[in-house]
């Protein structure tokens, strides 16, 4: 096994909106979709996408569904995408988490998410559940683990890797954002936000002064003030020991990073595209890229070039998983362009 997602699985019930109504008023709506979902799923099935098919490692989601029709497909559409799905569980006591979506068509795709936890509230595991989904059987020594927050307590599997997987690379998107003890943000490897996401770590560890110059000077110089956001989460919020990785993404103002072997923060800027169309699985997308191209030994750089173009096609269509491109569709896109 190389990669192991543990994580959410959604089913996305998006509706296409000019904008969203105020309270008490009903809007007409321009369309309805459905899609498999959940920032688990997504970034699993974009990692599986994403990979390049000479490479033989394996790809595997941890994770629950309800026993219901959602969870069924939910399930299926990872199989479809050579995922493993030994470890995605079905309940039948509790229905498959489900997420609601309002994509404001008129405002340059912007989504807004409503989560209902359902099944993913189950994604907690015993010392001897977790010795078993990562046995040497099942896990390689330098396997990646990739975690988001829409499951009740990523830190405390974090933490269970940490001791007992000390070979494993921790890969940690804090979304939707929770507050966390300090020493937890040690627990990672790779840190991937976005730009609000890595101003409320700022606000989570850090006093309110430092916070407060930090706010005054985004409204000067955006770029320039993540930069040392960015440079402070990489030197002083992770284990330096760890050869610790900060990815700050800046939605059309492209992304920052930086690493304990290079930390002087690089810049990239975005892709122009010519319509976004849905924004949805574009973080997702780009976490897949990032970790599929580190796995496969590129440089941090290539690695963060891959995942903006994966990223940039996956905004030009509807739907998050669904959106996500293939590995020979991205390695064309670059091409293209050089």
């Amino acid at each position: 096994m190389g990669v192991v997602v543990v994580g959410s699985l959604n089913y996305d019930l998006v509706t296409y909106t000019d904008r969203v109504p105020d309270a008490g008023e009903t809007f007409p709506a321009n369309s309805f979709e459905t899609h498999t979902g959940g920032k688990g799923l997504n970034q699993t099935v974009a990692i599986a996408k994403l990979k390049d098919a000479k490479s033989s490692y394996k790809v595997k989601m941890v994770g629950n569904v309800g026993d219901d029709s959602f969870g069924e497909q939910l399930v299926s559409y990872l199989n479809k995408n050579g995922v493993d799905t030994t470890d995605v569980k079905t309940h039948p006591d509790v229905s498959s988490g489900v997420a609601t979506i309002l994509v404001e068509e008129k405002h340059n795709g912007q989504n807004r998410i409503l989560i209902t936890q359902g099944a993913n509230g189950k994604t907690v595991y015993t010392n001897q559940q977790l010795a078993n989904i990562f046995s040497d059987e099942n896990c390689a020594q330098d396997s990646m683990v990739v975690f988001q927050h829409e499951i009740p307590d990523p830190v405390a599997i974090m933490r269970w890797i940490n001791e007992n997987k000390p070979g494993y690379r921790v890969v940690y998107n804090p979304s939707p954002f929770h507050p966390l003890n300090k020493e937890d943000w040690l627990l990672c490897d790779i840190l991937v936000v976005n730009e609000i996401e890595s101003l409320q770590i700022i606000e989570n560890v850090y006093n309110e002064l430092y916070v407060a110059e930090v706010k005054k000077s985004i409204k000067k110089d955006f770029v320039g003030a993540y930069k040392s956001i960015c440079e402070k989460l990489q030197k002083d919020t992770l284990d330096q020991k760890r050869s610790a990785v900060v990815i700050i993404t800046l939605g059309s103002e492209g992304v920052l990073f930086s690493s304990a072997e290079h930390p002087d923060v690089e810049y990239l800027p975005a892709i122009t595209v010519p319509k976004v169309l849905d924004t949805t699985g574009a973080g997702d997308t780009f976490l897949g890229g990032v970790v599929t191209q580190l796995y496969q030994k590129a440089t941090l750089k290539e690695a963060i070039q891959f995942s903006t173009y994966a990223s940039s096609i996956t905004i030009q269509h509807p739907g998050a998983a669904e959106s996500i491109p293939h590995f020979p569709e991205v390695v064309a896109a670059v091409e293209k362009s050089t």
